[in-house]
């Protein structure tokens, strides 16, 4: 069984996979069926929850919720339940994993894009819908990136401006917490489409997966990284 927290077609490409519920009372009257907890999209996740200060109104969020779904996380992470997210879903699974939020960049509001998977030396065309970035924590490992970098503008956890970072990060792991997460919206995409089929593939390896060898399949190949960034050529999806 998988749980959506919030709205439930955000479960639509992992409908192969188990029995999609969208009923949180279920995680209580049932914790041992629940192979997998999905937090979904939304608002911004709530300086306060990593450090920060909303100093210039970057933020749009929803306190009520945060505390909801930090309930929610607190249960799975105590009874080892595996958790994902989409969207701001991967923003608050990094939060509560340790990581910090740019509270604004440029370039990724309803723009599909490239990602790059260093995994398998692929590049994907994701949906794009967010104005703030994941900032990963230590431990935490990134699945995919943008291909190129779309920002200009990166404004940090207190709002001030920062340095561009190495990657902006479209899916990542977080083994501390039992996370995964994807930046796009898979479920926005057509059946057929390569990234919806791939997002399927990818959480169905998640849910039967150990962690560690669900790092193996899927982290970082520096091989790969150097040969992209030395301007090989691409294999499209």
């Amino acid at each position: 069984m998988i749980i959506v927290i919030g709205y439930k077609d955000y479960g639509d490409p992992l409908e192969h996979i188990d029995e999609i519920v969208n009923d949180a009372r279920e995680l209580l009257k049932r914790p041992k069926e629940v192979s997998l907890v999905m937090f979904t999209g939304g608002e911004d996740v709530h300086p306060s929850l990593y450090g920060g200060v909303d100093r210039f109104n970057l933020c749009a969020t929803n306190i009520k919720r945060d505390e909801f779904e930090k309930k929610v996380f607190g249960f799975c992470k105590q009874r080892n339940i595996k958790m994902t997210g989409i969207c701001r879903g991967i923003q608050f699974l990094n939060v509560m994993a340790g990581g910090e939020m740019y509270q604004h960049i440029r370039g990724h509001v309803d723009r599909p894009h490239d990602a790059y998977f260093p995994y398998d030396d692929n590049v994907r065309k994701v949906t794009s819908t967010h104005h703030q970035l994941v900032s990963l924590p230590g431990g935490s490992i990134p699945i995919a990136w943008s291909h190129p970098s779309r920002s200009d503008i990166y404004m940090g956890p207190n709002g001030g401006r920062m340095k561009p970072p190495r990657h902006e990060i479209e899916a990542a792991i977080f083994p501390n917490v039992n996370a995964m997460g994807v930046q796009y919206h898979p479920e926005m995409l057509m059946k057929n489409d390569p990234c919806r089929i791939h997002y399927g593939e990818m959480i169905l390896d998640f849910v039967k997966m150990e962690m560690g060898e669900f790092i193996t399949k899927y982290g970082r190949r520096t091989a790969h990284v150097r040969n992209r960034e030395a301007g090989c050529p691409r294999r499209e999806a």
